[in-house]
């Protein structure tokens, strides 16, 4: 494992910082852990389900797409070949 680098600040130091300055100061800067880790467990859970129903619904509008698409196909075939509705 490589040794941090005190010089150098990561993104999520940053967002704690900026979304609570004393929360960044005793966790970064004191080295606390925070109080709530089931709390955190319970959010780092949530939102890996999150994404997967995102990805399992970004398929199916995918899929949606591509059944529209072949519906508008077969419909100016079906109207060229004069078998229209």
């Amino acid at each position: 494992m490589r040794k941090r680098n005190d010089n150098l600040v990561s993104a999520s130091e940053i967002a704690s910082w900026a979304w609570c300055p004393e929360s960044w100061r005793l966790e970064c800067g004191l080295g606390e852990k925070p109080a709530n880790q089931k709390a955190l467990q319970r959010g780092g859970r949530f939102h890996g389900l999150n994404a997967v129903f995102e990805r399992f619904s970004r398929a199916v509008l995918r899929l949606g797409v591509w059944l529209l698409v072949l519906a508008m196909l077969l419909l100016v075939v079906l109207v060229l070949l004069g078998v229209g509705p």
